[in-house]
Parts: C-alpha cells; sequence; structure tokens
C-alpha cells in the first residue's frame, strides 16, 4: 500500500484526473470515479496503520464529495466559479435579479402552492415541465458561458454568476416538486 497524505489540496477535478473546465464527459467521471474509488477504499487498508486508515478515510470521503459536486450540472458550475474566485453560496456575491424574472418566480411558486394544496396532479406536472425546460435551458446556457470564459471573455463570468444564482431557484423549484411527489408516493404505498 502506497502511502497516503493526510488531505489533498487538490481540486475536485484533479482528484478524478479530469481537466478543469464546465464540460466533463459523464461516462469518463463515472469511470475515473469507479476507479479512484477502488483504490481508496478503506477496506483496502484494513490493517493499515490507524493514521494511515485516517487519511484513507478522508480521502474516500473527498472522491465522494467530488463526485456528487462534479456530476451535477448545477453543483458543477458553482464550483468552477469558485475556481475562478466566486462563491455563489455567498449572498453577497448575488448580482441584481431583473425584477420581471423575480415576480415569476414569485407566481410561479403561489402556482405551485396551489397546485399542491389542490393536489392537481395536471397541473404539478405542467409546472415540472416548465421547470425542467427552464432547467434545460439554463444548462445550455451556462455550457456556452462557460465556455466563452475559456476563450478568456471578459464578460463571461459575470452573465455565469447571474445564471448560477437564476439555477438555483429552478433547482429548488425541482427539489420541491421531487419531495412533494415522494411524499405522495408514500402515502400511496401506505394506503
Amino acid at each position: 500500500m502506497a502511502a497516503v497524505r493526510a488531505s489533498s489540496s487538490k481540486s475536485y477535478f484533479a482528484l478524478l484526473d479530469l481537466p478543469e473546465r464546465f464540460a466533463i464527459d459523464p461516462a469518463e467521471l463515472e469511470r475515473r470515479y469507479r476507479e479512484k474509488s477502488r483504490h481508496w477504499h478503506p477496506d483496502r487498508f484494513s490493517r493499515a496503520p490507524v493514521s494511515e486508515r485516517a487519511q484513507v478515510l478522508q480521502r474516500a470521503t473527498e472522491l465522494n464529495e467530488a463526485y456528487r459536486t462534479l456530476r451535477s450540472d448545477g453543483k458543477r458550475a458553482e464550483y468552477v466559479l469558485r475556481l475562478h474566485g466566486v462563491d455563489v453560496r455567498d449572498e453577497s456575491n448575488k448580482p441584481a435579479l431583473d425584477p420581471a424574472f423575480l415576480g415569476e418566480i414569485l407566481e410561479l411558486r403561489e402556482e405551485l402552492a396551489d397546485a399542491r394544496v389542490e393536489e392537481d396532479v395536471a397541473r404539478l406536472q405542467a409546472i415540472k415541465s416548465r421547470i425542467d425546460a427552464e432547467r434545460q435551458q439554463i444548462g445550455t446556457q451556462l455550457a456556452a458561458g462557460f465556455a466563452r470564459l475559456e476563450q478568456q471573455d471578459p464578460t463571461a463570468l459575470a452573465e455565469l454568476t447571474k445564471l448560477c444564482f437564476v439555477q438555483r431557484y429552478y433547482q429548488r423549484f425541482a427539489d420541491d416538486i421531487a419531495e412533494h411527489e415522494e411524499a405522495q408516493a408514500g402515502a400511496t404505498a401506505v394506503l
């Protein structure tokens, strides 16, 4: 067994031997994750000294976090922005968003709440379809924006930051809808 460093200071991309960019091949990400996971699986180090086992567990945890982040377009976008010095988790970095967009979000939030209360499955499905379409469009815009960022376009970083915040609104909708669907499926299964 090779010696293990205490904690990785590598980027998530470096941990998985991938180029540091938004556009990645999902199959390659999966392959590299599986390969690294097998190598750094804590069971392979069960007879190693306690300090080495702790380092291996830390490395396995980092690999899992890297994989979870990089396989999600939204999380990967936010991570790449962090690598460029913009942390969208910090609300102080939130750019001014179009008031018309924010109004649409409020209306959509109310529409979703009404559909849930009324248990209007068709309306919920229509909202879900709309959210999915918006998220797909944002994904396309993110890919184009990151391609421009790689070409050193000075306007790309600000536009990507705004897109990531917009994307987060739609992700919350998608999460809320998925949670509601799971609760409904659970309630149906109990009956």
